[in-house]
């Protein structure tokens, strides 16, 4: 007999949906039989529908479907949170459950499924679900939307849909508006749309139909068009190119976004010249090059304009003189190349009053005069940012009252800024002149209309006094008053002023004074104070900051329970903090990056898994108990100490950093063996650098197990032991010295990333670098640090040979290996390191003779061998006899056996010439093609050997020839003697 438990739970719950879907499916048919009601309330079987359709949420943070629920007091669905319902018959013909968070819109985002149960909604017209970017959760679009004949309105947009794009869709005849934007989907054939003859506005922004043929002709079959948005969609005009020529359709068409696709070309056949209807014109990122073409002219209702960020040149044609509903022009990012004044006169004067927006950010655009903005009466946005502006700002700038956006940044505006400048701009909420010689002289006393959001004056000159009119801003959230030549101690106003700022930026100034103990209740993700003079200690931050940034200051501590839960870039180099990092650290759980080199940091650090953690998990009972280190880490990748004086051995607490990519402990008191697990424990590791302290032993062999290690710095301790074997496995500096390089990877780096709240940040902009000893002298390193490639065991006790397979390190840019016991010769192959521009091997007992391969170091700018045991002829070459021009002996000295250019001392024998670089190379090169000659004589001896003897073996004519000529042979040898030896002795016997 059957039984159902035999049947998985899973298809169960699977049967059981599909069944109570057949029953809503069923009960709704039968409810188009029952007479239309018209008292507002739901029909029951769309209300079994919509339970249904919850049934499927499996999750809803924002708690929209809570009025959702059966019972007496909930039965009306039409009251329902997203549901509209019609007063006269009342069925469901609106359903919007649009994720109203759209900053947040991935947390407060729907899960779960679209339920097929939204088909008893005959009389749907209305649909709305976008912006739920985990309901689609990477599955494929349901192709039972297309069974929705009544929608007039869809919307699908951003619900994280992929795959192919349903056919089925064509089913919506009565379609108004479609939009399915911003998901992972692709069509290769897009035929269906010509069935939606009712279509007014489509969005298929990043759909991919690079693969379809013909695009525009789909495009063309829908004569009601009124918005047409297919931006980055891979459109190219090869696959529409068979209709460009032909007559358009679309005379209704108002606006048309085709950024993002790669036309290549502005010169005609190119159809949206010709859609006169035309009131917005989006050609963004195209790749259109050439020069603005004279049929623009034909948009005479053009309101907004955006063609941006293109390889265009030279002024807009004077054909557009009829195109007086211009509100908005984005010229950014092309090469305008003119001045101002030129780009103002193209624009049509009838349309000067109606101008809202002007963007020409980066187009390479000159002039010592903005005068004209007092003819662009309604201007809202002015942004001219990053061009070659000079002169000074007209006071004329103030008469802008409906100005919101104020952007002349990057630019060589000089002058004085007043209070005349800024009065008149009431509406004002974004200003940045950062970057320009700008000189503020603001009464003290003054107060300003606006209420900024966005204020950047960075490179400007505010000071010396703190200005205080920024007083009045406090709904700012973005402020950057850095290198202002601000002079004093912070006013105590500026910190509640700014209390609900998300960044703040007073950088590079003499401020003075110590900073409050507690930030708590400030609002900043990122904080910024780094090049001042302030003093104390480093305050109680606030629980949102990501980002610090205090270095090059004299703050001297930690205040006590130093916390910041969000910290993710703590960069505090060059101040006078003394004592030892808090054990707070350890809690960190969001920290990336830690530098505090140039402190003055004592004691050991902590171990961040013995009693601090055992504290730290007493203060919070709720979390699981850690009983061994193995279950804590940290997520540090970049831990900068060097120059204190830390003490103890190698620090415990970087067990637990997998994630470490670059250390620097240089210049500090630790002492001891390097443990084995270094490479077991960080393999991430690309910077390590240990100079200067007193580590002693031997150098473990499992150091070499860091394949992706640039930069290995052991100089200056106390290391003895051979130098390891199986150098090869550093496969990092085998190859290119670009190859795998990912900026993003290097910490000197000047930008920092945002990415979904987890902060990655790169602080080159704070100046930040470390010595390397190369080329003979201490350097500063700060870009582009991860193209050095060095190592550098110099000043230890390290003894025995150098290893052969240092020369397959062939991306290598410095070694040294200076001021040690090593002995042996320099490895024959040592020229196999062709990028290598710094070696020095001086202060070592090296013997044998100097490789000729050296004259294959096309790159080397500086070479010491001075002081150790060498011997035979210097070798030269092009490159060689180049280096140290003005003392060139200096880098063989100390070597009496050493003969030849450039030292005094000849070699013996007549002189030879000096091999070229071709020929060590092709000794170097051909060693093994000298073994093959000697090995392919010896083979061909043996074989012209057995050939002869096999020839007297069977051949009996070459026998008896072989052995008469013997026999002739042997006889006349013996009558030769015979004579030879009674002629002698007879003549001897005559005397």
């Amino acid at each position: 007999m059957f039984s159902l438990a035999a049947i998985p739970s899973s298809m169960r719950a699977m049967a059981a949906s599909s069944f109570l879907i057949l029953i809503v499916l069923a009960t709704a048919t039968s409810a188009d039989t029952v007479s239309e009601i018209s008292n507002g309330s739901c029909i029951p079987a769309e209300r079994v529908a919509l339970l249904s359709f919850k049934a499927g949420i499996t999750s809803d943070p924002a708690n929209r479907l809570v009025s959702w629920r059966q019972g007496h007091r909930h039965h009306d669905c039409c009251r329902w949170s997203g549901v509209t319902c019609s007063t006269r018959t009342g069925h469901v013909v609106k359903l919007d459950l649009r994720n109203p968070s759209p900053a947040e819109y991935e947390f407060h985002s729907l899960r779960g499924q679209v339920s097929m149960s939204l088909l008893a909604l005959r009389r749907l017209r209305y649909l709305d679900l976008s912006m739920n970017t985990h309901l689609g959760d990477a599955m494929a679009m349901p192709g039972f939307i297309g069974s929705l004949q009544s929608l007039t309105y869809l919307n699908l947009s951003c619900m994280g849909f992929s795959g192919k794009i349903p056919p089925q869709l064509s089913n919506l005849s009565k379609l108004v508006q479609l939009d399915i934007a911003n998901n992972y989907q692709y069509s290769k054939d897009i035929s269906w749309l010509a069935r939606l003859h009712s279509l007014e506005h489509l969005n298929m922004a990043f759909v991919d139909l690079s693969r379809v043929d013909d695009w525009f002709h789909t495009v063309n079959a829908l004569p009601n068009l009124v918005v047409l948005v297919l931006s980055y969609c891979g459109l190219r005009r090869s696959n529409a190119s068979s209709s460009l020529l032909l007559q358009h359709n679309l005379t209704v068409l108002e606006k048309l976004d085709l950024s993002g696709n790669h036309f290549n070309s502005l010169a005609p056949p190119n159809w949206f010249w010709d859609v006169s209807s035309l009131k917005s014109l989006n050609l963004e990122d195209c790749n259109l090059s050439g020069t603005f073409p004279n049929e623009l002219g034909n948009l005479t209702l053009l309101e907004t304009f955006d063609i941006s960020h293109n390889n265009i040149n030279g002024m807009m044609p004077g054909t557009l003189q009829n195109m007086c509903n211009l509100r908005s022009l984005d010229l950014s990012g092309n090469n305008i190349s003119g001045d101002i004044r030129g780009v103002i006169d193209s624009i049509p004067s009838c349309s000067w009053k109606n101008l809202q927006e002007l963007i020409l950010i980066d187009a390479s655009i000159t002039g010592t005069t903005l005068q004209f903005v007092s003819s662009l009466s309604s201007l809202s946005r002015l942004d001219v940012r990053v061009n070659q502006l000079s002169g000074s700002i007209p006071v004329e700038i103030g008469m802008l009252t409906n100005l919101i956006y104020l952007d002349l940044g990057w630019n060589n505006l000089s002058g004085v800024i007043t209070k005349d400048h800024l009065s008149g701009l009431m509406n004002l909420r974004y200003i940045d002149l950062s970057y320009n010689n700008l000189e503020f002289t603001i009464d003290s006393h003054w107060v300003p209309q606006f209420n900024l959001d966005e204020a950047c004056f960075s490179s400007c000159h505010l000071g010396p006094q703190f200005p205080k009119w920024l007083q009045w801003q406090k709904s700012i959230n973005d402020l950057d008053i850095s290198n202002t030549s601000i002079i004093g101690s912070i006013p105590h106003w500026f910190w509640s002023t700014f209390s609900n700022a998300t960044s703040l930026d007073i950088s590079l100034n003499q401020l003075s004074g110590d900073l409050p103990l507690s930030l708590e209740f400030m609002s900043m993700t990122v904080l910024s104070m780094q090049s001042n003079l302030l003093t104390g200690l480093i305050p109680k931050l606030p629980r949102t900051v990501e980002v610090l940034d205090i270095s090059r200051n004299s703050l001297n501590g930690f205040v006590p329970n130093f916390r910041a839960p969000q910290l993710g870039v703590a960069i505090m180099f060059s101040n006078f903090i003394t004592g030892t990092i808090p054990t707070s650290i350890c809690q960190l759980e969001k920290l990336r990056v830690l530098d505090l080199s140039n402190n003055l940091l004592s004691m050991e650090l902590p171990d961040c898994g013995g009693k601090e953690q055992e504290q730290w998990n007493s203060l919070n009972k709720n979390s699981p108990r850690v009983n061994s280190t193995s279950s804590f880490s940290l997520k540090i990748t970049t831990l900068l100490l060097s120059n204190n004086s830390i003490s103890s051995g190698f620090p415990l607490f970087l067990r637990q950093c997998a994630s470490l990519m670059f250390l620097d402990l240089a210049e500090n008191k630790l002492t001891g063996e390097l443990p084995r697990w270094i490479s077991e424990a960080m393999p991430s590791l690309v910077m390590l650098r240990l100079r200067s302290n007193n580590f002693f032993g031997h150098i473990p062999i499992e150091l070499t197990g860091l394949h992706l290690v640039r930069i290995v710095d052991l100089s200056n301790n106390n290391f003895s032991g051979p130098i390891p074997h199986y150098l090869e496995n550093f496969t990092a500096l085998i190859g290119n010295t670009t190859d795998n390089y990912d900026p993003l990877e290097d910490p000197f780096g000047e930008y920092y990333d945002e990415d979904g709240g987890s902060v990655s940040t790169y602080f080159g902009s704070s100046g930040d670098s470390f010595s390397v000893v190369i080329k003979g002298q201490v350097l500063e390193y700060g870009k582009n640090t991860l193209y050095l490639m060095t190592i550098d065991l110099s000043c230890n006790s390290l003894t025995g040979e150098i290893p052969e397979k240092i020369s397959s390190l062939v991306g290598l840019i410095s070694l040294n290996l200076s001021s040690n016991l090593l002995s042996g010769s320099i490895p024959f192959k040592i020229g196999n390191l062709r990028s290598l521009e710094s070696l020095d091997l001086s202060k070592n007992k090296l013997g044998g003779e100097i490789p000729g391969g050296l004259s294959d170091l096309t790159y080397l700018s500086y070479l010491n061998l001075s002081c150790n045991n060498l011997s035979g002829r210097i070798p030269s070459g092009p490159q060689l006899d180049t280096l140290k021009a003005d003392d060139p002996a200096s880098m063989y000295i100390g070597n009496p056996d050493l003969c030849g250019h450039p030292v005094p001392r000849q070699c013996p024998g007549p002189p030879g010439d000096p091999p070229t670089n071709e020929d060590s190379a092709r000794w170097h090169e051909d060693g093994l093609s000298q073994l093959d000659f000697l090995l392919g004589s010896i083979v061909g001896f043996v074989a012209g050997t057995w050939m002869v003897f096999c020839g007297l073996l069977f051949m009996k004519r070459w026998r008896y020839a072989y052995f008469r000529l013997l026999d002739e042979l042997y006889d006349r040898l013996y009558v030769i003697s015979v004579v030879t030896w009674r002629k002698w002795f007879s003549s001897t016997g005559g005397n």
